[in-house]
């Protein structure tokens, strides 16, 4: 009884506690499953992976599937168990419902797993595959949300986000490297270094290739699509999710994690920014697959399956802006070299995944409040919307960067490409479209169209620029970004016209933001130039041209190449990975990790100035 109520949940665990199960035995058993669950999910995936990597994927090791069985037997007893004892002591209903989905979740994997055994002969039918397929699925799905609890320990130790943002790609293109590295990845050997290039590639969102990805199997491919999405997450976001999910709420201090790595200003409701990220990605990857499907010409592909998995790869690789395809040629493959709706469809992706989902979002609410105002005025209703500054400075000086960039990249390409790359595409909208992808594409999507040896020195030239500014902030891209380089042009003209400010768009600009800029942009510069050097120390028969254009490709996660990826020495090819990992990740974020940060200071010299 409680306040005169009667309350079940109060005597249901009093009942468990006095009745059924002391107090200290309740949590000794709650204490072995917790530390039993993670060793017997751990060895679930492995034999997993096991299967995947090294048997036919319609082959039955019936040794393999014993050994399943009993693993997610005990686990489907521990879970009920564990449920069982938490299911009144978990704070909150979400996380009392996301252990009993869980634990059912384990019940019909344990169920399908006997009916693989028992169907073991029926290796071809359809039925066998799709049962193979949620085994596989569902042991990884719960594997990965146990061990995300562990997420909930880092933080309550109050890590530097910078570090944790490090670590989580770093410990991704590990596994990325070891799953590639399987024998059923690929048809072909594949040596240890060129496996680590390549998850490096996916995670980092940047596309440069070592290996012809003819030479991937479908596994194979699959994980790369996999490192690109999750890359393009970010892998501390699923699994900062997933951690959220099973303690049925987020601590302050993974707030703040949370919003570090997702670059948002918001410290409020920040999950529910992250699962707005995650809406938009999916709604977009989702639209353009549809496109992409639609657009292309059914008698090139052998199923309707392989259709399906080019679209849906196609459209997460452009709206990650990763650049990687399944074809050897890329986009310049002759089948669909001058699929025209394709190539506009993966340039508007690579344009909204370069964006910024807090662009998108300000646009949104923008778009938003105009059409609602718009329609209470055509009806002539009153208490319209009024919200001063809805854009805010940082969405402005994006969207007039990029818009500037594509400009200057269309007109460019258009004059300097016409007796070249455009000499191959007689029709207006094919010149058109092929010059709006060369402009769209080197601003961290990588994909080619065209042959880019072929291109002339001039395009080449504003590549690397294109390269070297990428996207916007709190997007899939790399570069410097639109909002540094925007920040330094600004003050610049605000030094030339002799101001001791620098405005933009009615605001000033802070000094901690015009200082943070152009420490990016040194930075970067420091980056590109030492890799440059020590590439050149072990190919400089590639020319400086050629490896410059590889370095300013990797730093800015672009994966654009003149043709040399493949034949650079292993030194050059461990620098072009450190490269594309700091390029990611971001050079400042390194430092801010590894660095002490200094506390308020409570004095100040006497300012001097400096003779340039």
């Amino acid at each position: 009884m409680k306040n005169g109520k009667f309350n079940l949940a109060t005597f249901f665990r009093q009942g468990i506690r006095r009745r059924l199960l002391p107090r200290k035995m309740q949590e000794l058993l709650l204490y072995y499953c917790n530390l039993l669950i993670p060793i017997l999910l751990l060895l679930a995936f492995l034999l997993v992976m096991y299967d995947l990597g090294f048997q036919t994927f319609r082959s039955v090791n019936k040794t393999l599937l014993t050994g399943l069985k009993i693993l997610l037997t005990g686990l489907s007893i521990l879970m009920c168990i564990r449920f069982l004892l938490e299911l009144f002591s978990v704070k909150g209903l979400k996380a009392r419902l996301f252990n009993l989905v869980v634990w059912l979740m384990v019940l019909f994997l344990l169920a399908k797993v006997m009916d693989l055994q028992a169907e073991g002969t029926l290796v071809n039918t359809n039925r066998f595959l799709l049962n193979k397929i949620l085994v596989d699925t569902i042991v990884i799905l719960v594997f990965f949300i146990e061990i995300s609890s562990i997420l909930q320990l880092i933080y309550r130790r109050g890590v530097n986000p910078a570090f944790l943002f490090i670590i989580s790609f770093a410990f991704l293109i590990i596994i990325g490297t070891i799953l590639l590295y399987l024998p059923n990845a690929t048809s072909i050997y594949i040596s240890p270094l060129d496996a680590f290039f390549t998850a490096t590639s996916a995670v980092t969102l940047t596309g440069l290739m070592v290996l012809d990805v003819g030479h991937f199997t479908t596994f194979g491919l699959v994980i790369i699509l996999l490192l690109i999405q999750i890359g393009g997450f970010g892998i501390m976001t699923f699994a900062g999710l997933l951690a959220y999910a099973a303690a049925g709420g987020a601590s302050f201090r993974s707030q703040i994690a949370f919003r570090e790595m997702m670059n948002s200003d918001r410290l409020s409701n920040i999950i529910r920014f992250v699962y707005q990220v995650i809406f938009v990605t999916i709604f977009f990857e989702t639209l353009g697959a549809l496109f992409i499907y639609f657009s292309l010409d059914a008698s090139l592909f052998e199923r309707k399956l392989d259709m399906v998995f080019f679209s849906i790869f196609h459209a997460v690789s452009g709206f990650c802006n990763a650049g990687i395809t399944t074809l050897s040629y890329g986009l310049f493959e002759p089948s669909i070299r001058f699929n025209y709706p394709l190539q506009f469809t993966i340039a508007m992706l690579i344009i909204l995944g370069g964006m910024g989902f807090p662009i998108v979002f300000n646009l949104y609410a923008y778009i938003r409040v105009k059409t609602k105002n718009l329609y209470r005025n055509i009806l002539k209703l009153p208490n319209r919307d009024h919200i001063p500054r809805l854009i805010n400075i940082n969405s402005r000086l994006a969207l007039v960067v990029t818009s500037l960039l594509i400009v200057i990249g269309l007109v460019s390409y258009i004059l300097f490409e016409q007796g070249a790359t455009l000499r191959q595409h007689p029709t207006f909208v094919g010149k058109l479209v092929t010059s709006l992808f060369g402009a769209i594409t080197p601003r961290t999507a990588g994909f080619n169209t065209v042959d880019t040896a072929a291109l002339a020195f001039p395009t080449v030239m504003i590549y690397m620029l294109l390269m070297w500014v990428g996207g916007s902030p709190g997007s899939m891209s790399g570069g410097i970004k639109t909002t540094t380089i925007g920040v330094a042009v600004l003050n610049v003209i605000s030094v030339i016209q002799g101001k001791d400010r620098t405005e933009f768009s009615s605001a000033e600009i802070s000094h901690r933001s015009i200082r943070r800029a152009f420490a990016i942009i040194l930075i970067s510069f420091a980056i590109i130039g030492m890799a440059i050097f020590l590439m050149s120390i072990f190919d400089n028969d590639k020319g400086l041209l050629k490896i410059a254009f590889e370095a300013f490709s990797a730093f800015s996660t672009v994966g654009l190449s003149l043709g040399i990826t493949e034949d650079l020495s292993p030194f050059s090819k461990l620098v072009l990975i450190l490269t594309m990992f700091t390029g990611r990740v971001g050079a400042l974020t390194i430092f801010i990790a590894f660095v002490q940060q200094s506390q308020q200071l409570y004095y100040r010299y006497p300012k001097e100035e400096i003779t340039f």
